[in-house]
């Protein structure tokens, strides 16, 4: 079992490696501060569920690429630090569940973790980046009994937004954020009863073991989850200027165990100009395990061109692309590199450490 030491203790372990650190103790302290950027405004903070569920985060983890933020879980939120040794990580919290997720879900809430708040965007278009993971991979996809499976919705309302409230936390296909909507499918004899089926959107989803393989069982570089998404960005057309109020909320479902949590990147909550920016259809992510960076494109007709370069301004690769790619950096040296993905509507970067 994982204990919650002060953050100046985890920071002294970062030092030595890299690993996931919680700390923080008042979540209308850090809230607004660690997710609002220089174009919103995010006033009225409040929480909802344990205290111990939710907190600030730094990490230099495998297969979560955000370095810091918030952490919303549905049990403990220091249990989410690695590595994935055991393969039903969890507890019941206690606390209640929350009736839309408990709509969204088809299946009875529990543990909800919801933060509420007020935002004003200096732009026509809100977007909140976040990455979403649960220990209820893979035992428990494409259960019928726990409906949907955990869950996670960013709820707003405010002036213009269609039948007052939506959920804006879905998939690009429209798919909202949950076990059976998003995974690598079930392999079946995980001891949960639930037969072998298929992946479901697994172009979004991220494994990281199941609590006993390697190299996931023993380096604290991978958190405890079981599965994660990939990067993802909640958005919304809204009026600048005006006042929006936002839900972020998290549940498990039909059971209060099995953990599952959010992170919400720092500085990740953004309002846009020009929402037809090359930045709302690429996203380009690094995965240490393997040297391998992926960019992902959604909705963007447009022929697109990467480039690799080093330090010193070097071509290390370059190419036209129209889809999903990934890009092995496993013969590069050592050292940092920048990967950019240029269009007519701009260009998106991100440096890799490799």
């Amino acid at each position: 079992m994982k204990y919650l030491f002060s953050l100046i203790l985890f920071s002294q372990s970062f030092l030595a490696s890299s690993q996931l650190i919680t700390g923080g103790n008042n979540p209308a302290d850090f809230i607004a501060t660690a997710l609002s950027s220089d174009n919103v405004s995010i006033s009225n903070v409040s929480y909802s569920g344990s205290l111990s569920a939710i907190c600030y985060f730094s990490a230099n983890v495998q297969n979560m690429p955000f370095s810091s933020g918030v952490l919303m879980t549905t049990g403990i939120a220091n249990f989410t630090v690695g590595p994935n040794d055991e393969n039903n990580s969890g507890v019941d919290n206690g606390f209640p569940g929350y009736s839309p997720l408990t709509s969204m879900l088809a299946a009875a809430s529990f543990n909800a973790a919801i933060v509420s708040f007020d935002v004003i965007p200096n732009g026509d278009t809100l977007k909140i980046r976040y990455v979403f993971g649960s220990e209820e991979y893979p035992e428990y996809v494409c259960s019928q009994s726990f409906g949907s499976g955990d869950g996670f919705a960013i709820y707003i309302s405010g002036p213009g937004i269609p039948g007052g409230s939506q959920n804006i936390a879905r998939l690009p296909n429209g798919a909202p954020i949950t076990i059976n909507t998003v995974n690598g499918g079930n392999p079946g004899n995980t001891g949960s009863g639930i037969g072998a089926c298929q992946a479901t959107n697994s172009q979004y989803f991220v494994n990281n073991g199941n609590g006993v393989q390697a190299p996931y069982n023993s380096n604290n570089t991978y958190v405890q989850f079981d599965g994660l998404t990939v990067p993802l960005t909640a958005k919304s057309a809204v009026t600048p200027g005006q006042m929006y109020q936002v839900i972020i909320a998290i549940a498990d479902a039909g059971d209060g165990v099995f953990d599952s949590g959010v992170f919400l990147e720092e500085g990740g909550i953004t309002a846009g100009i020009n929402e037809n920016t090359l930045e709302n259809f690429v996203s380009i992510a690094y995965n240490p395990s393997n040297q391998q960076a992926t960019i992902q494109i959604t909705e963007y007709p447009e022929n697109l061109t990467y480039t690799v370069v080093d330090l010193s301004g070097k071509v290390m690769q370059q190419s036209k692309i129209t889809e999903t790619t990934n890009i092995d950096l496993s013969d590069y040296a050592s050292g940092m590199y920048l990967i950019r993905v240029e269009g007519s509507n701009g260009q998106v970067s991100k440096k890799v450490i490799r």
